[in-house]
């Protein structure tokens, strides 16, 4: 894995651009992308699984007037990319007109390509893979005699490159890595057995958490949910832990997504400038992130991010925009072919001293989430129903583990009621999120 990615992604990607125009697309894009990864997992201390991957492919998209076609190909022979380019061409010329369809505006492509520090390939193997997957299983059954098993603990790594290019005469890339560790331990008393985990990621292994810390971490959350009983049907205070209160950004994303607004699929269509958040709460993207994971010089169609303000003191100031979306709306793309980068969700209210201690006493006496299940969201209505487990507090003490319970609301209503954000920031690689404290929802079990 330390070895630089061998195939050379700019070739190819420059050729079927060219060739596509020589059999009739007015205008083309490819990509290349060549990665390589290797998983290992670990169970009860023997290697359960080793994988090796190695994926390399092109992707052509080709405009006939405003008639689109695309084809793929993970052949590279000469033959087989010929033969991408002239399906992608042959569809172009049957396929419906789209008023919307083509290569972004040459004035959107981005010029300024930094260097974000985004590649960080693996420096070992498949034993210091295994080694590193056995420490963390070995710190987990470590941590507590209640440990009595495991899903198993992983390590994987991948690291690649890619190429994008156009026939307006972009042609840009970059390198990329990514590695991931994580362990789901399970305990047992004579309550029963709770499962449960913890995980870290990050471009470069060294910006991940030590193995035994993670280990320790994953054990000391599966003990904290023995004896977990359902909660009876109620109205309470509801504080959502950091790691779930990220979840809030991705909603925000899906519900502020170009492709939604056009197709009338999102509660908050056409709703720029208006408050949706309390005046206290903001949400900043910002591409350009060193080493994040959210980070990117330019999306899918080689346009240039920017750091901005997604919402400003409550209000949306921008939604995520493809030059297909933006052109449906009449609007500019921002870039966002393929996503949001890193979001951040802010109060000017947060405090230093607002740890998740202070939050659980703020919270005085309800429910802390520490866990989120299924769905659950209604994106064009705001309906907002997800099964939940964590713990009941009172007077801003954990008392007692919970399961079973239903959160019900409706998202712009839960949204608009945050009473705060704490200064306890979970950041996932690609969201960042401090606790989130809402002062009435709807919890829904059945009767005890």
């Amino acid at each position: 894995m330390q070895d630089e990615v061998e195939m050379r992604t700019e070739e190819p990607a420059r050729w079927t651009v060219e060739r596509s125009k020589s059999l009739g697309a007015d205008c083309a894009s490819a990509e290349v992308s060549h990665d390589k990864g290797l998983s290992v997992t670990v169970r009860m201390g023997e290697v359960d699984a080793v994988e090796h991957t190695e994926e390399r492919v092109l992707t052509l998209s080709a405009w006939i007037g405003r008639r689109k076609g695309c084809a793929s190909t993970s052949d590279f022979s000469e033959r087989s990319l010929e033969a991408a380019v002239q399906a992608a061409v042959d569809i172009a010329r049957v396929s419906a007109e789209d008023p919307a369809a083509g290569l972004p505006e040459a004035e959107d492509l981005q010029a300024d390509m930094r260097d974000l520090s985004l590649w960080h390939p693996f420096e070992g193997g498949v034993q210091e893979a295994v080694r590193l997957a056995s420490a963390v299983e070995e710190a987990v059954f470590e941590a507590d005699e209640r440990i009595v098993n495991s899903d198993g603990t992983n390590f994987s790594t991948s690291s690649g490159e890619f190429t994008l290019a156009n026939s307006l005469g972009f042609c840009a890339g970059y390198r990329y890595s990514r590695h991931d560790m994580d362990a789901a331990p399970i305990a047992e008393d004579d309550s029963g057995m709770q499962r449960d985990g913890w995980w870290t990621q990050g471009r470069a292994v060294g910006d991940l958490l030590d193995p035994a810390e993670l280990g320790r971490t994953a054990a000391g959350r599966t003990v904290a949910r023995l004896g977990a009983r359902p909660l009876s049907s109620r109205r309470a205070r509801v504080l959502f832990d950091a790691p779930v209160a990220t979840g809030l950004l991705d909603i925000l994303e899906e519900l502020l997504n170009g492709r939604a607004w056009y197709r009338h699929a999102s509660c908050l269509e056409g709703r720029l400038g208006e408050r949706i958040l309390p005046a206290h709460v903001s949400v900043e993207e910002d591409p350009y992130l060193m080493r994040a994971l959210g980070s990117g010089v330019f999306d899918d169609e080689g346009c240039a991010g920017r750091r901005r303000m997604i919402v400003s003191d409550g209000r949306i100031e921008g939604i995520f925009l493809s030059s297909y979306s933006a052109r449906r709306l009449g609007m500019r793309t921002t870039g966002n072919l393929g996503g949001a980068y890193n979001l951040r969700l802010s109060s000017t209210e947060t405090r230093p001293e607002d740890t998740r201690r202070a939050m659980l006493e703020r919270l005085g006496t309800g429910f802390l989430v520490t866990e989120l299940i299924g769905q659950g969201l209604n994106a064009v209505s705001g309906d907002y129903s997800r099964g939940a487990s964590g713990f009941w507090v009172e007077n801003g003490r954990i008392v007692a583990p919970v399961e079973g319970v239903t959160i019900a609301s409706n998202i712009l209503t839960m949204m608009k009621t945050i009473e705060a954000i704490g200064a306890d920031e979970h950041d996932t690689g690609v969201r960042r999120s401090g606790s989130l404290l809402i002062p009435d929802l709807m919890l829904g079990a059945n009767e005890l």
